[in-house]
């Protein structure tokens, strides 16, 4: 019978939560910058030479050493992305007939990226467990305290953790007295121990959303099979955003397929849910962004997958990973 735990293991300065299975499957969460999910390690078949497990990685993240506050703005890794994931075109966005001015708050573009809480420090609330999983949830509020996006909110996030699968359950709450218009998403890296070039990639039946020279969508959607079939992503560098084709599924997978085993990554979807998957695929090709959205960047302005949410109101989320050896 299993047993599970919760420690504190920070890095370097930041704060950092570890939830923990006896045989040594752990579950970071990287609660001091955007409360991360920064690392999935679970026992790999076979003991290494000296007796121990050896723990097979799952998810990018910032390891002991690594200078979190130089790299987050680059990678996101693990992130919320709320009240917007990807970006905001040109820092700016129109609101039931109010302009609102956001902050450029990247260097390679006049945009902003990826919404608040990203960067910022979440409280832990709570921790339970039995002897098939365990359940930690942690808490951001924005006070609404800044013209460019007056509206304040509290985020939750609840991680389920059985070893391995993972859940997240993800909520905000319109803590303000206006309607509050709102998207999120997430920026989770998944890995399995090979250069993702060799991995086999399933996608649900999508589009992808056409972007235009400022890399912001146009509203036009292309059709894109490369993966609803599976194939290995070889050489192909993607950083699109695939939208779900109706009628949209209430659960959508991709599937990633390696050496070790395979990974199902699924979100719930329908109304008001993640209907868009983010794909990246960073220069260094040892891990991917597979990044559940509630809608095409650039929401704030376009509106499609808009979600309005009334004074006093909250919303949930949901997205997970099982991970299956070969």
């Amino acid at each position: 019978m299993s047993s599970f735990s919760i420690i504190s293991r920070p890095i370097g300065t930041v704060q950092c939560f570890v939830l923990q299975r006896d045989d040594g499957a752990e579950f970071e969460i990287l609660s001091g910058y955007g409360a991360g999910l920064n690392a999935w390690r679970i026992p790999a078949a076979s003991t290494s030479c000296d007796g121990n497990n050896h723990l097979v990685d799952l998810l990018f993240g910032y390891r002991p050493g690594d200078d979190i506050y130089k790299m987050g703005p680059d990678t996101n890794a693990g992130c919320r992305l709320a009240p917007f994931p990807g970006r905001v075109a040109y820092a700016k966005f129109n609101w039931q007939g109010i302009d609102y001015q956001l902050v450029n708050n990247v260097s390679w573009a006049p945009h902003a990226l990826h919404g608040f809480l990203q960067n910022a420090e979440w409280a832990f609330k709570s921790f339970e467990a039995d002897s098939e999983k365990c359940i930690a949830e942690f808490t951001c509020d924005w006070a609404g305290a800044f013209a460019g996006f007056p509206f304040p909110f509290r985020a939750t996030n609840k991680i389920i953790f059985t070893g391995e699968t993972f859940t997240v359950e993800s909520t905000v709450e319109n803590l303000g007295k206006t309607d509050m218009p709102y998207s999120e998403g997430w920026h989770p890296y998944f890995m399995l121990g090979e250069k993702i070039d060799n991995l086999v990639m399933t996608l649900p039946p999508t589009k992808r959303s056409e972007l235009d020279q400022a890399d912001i969508p146009t509203g036009n959607l292309l059709d894109d099979t490369r993966f609803t079939s599976g194939r290995k992503i070889g050489a192909d560098f993607i950083n699109d955003c695939f939208c779900l084709e109706a009628p949209i599924p209430q659960c959508a997978r991709a599937v990633l397929e390696g050496s070790i085993g395979t990974l199902d990554i699924w979100q719930n979807a329908g109304d008001g849910q993640y209907n868009a998957i983010q794909i990246y695929t960073p220069p260094t090709r040892d891990s991917i962004a597979i990044e559940p959205m509630t809608a095409e960047p650039d929401a704030l302005n376009h509106h499609r997958g808009l979600i309005v949410i009334p004074a006093g109101e909250r919303r949930t989320f949901s997205f997970g990973t099982t991970f299956k050896k070969k």
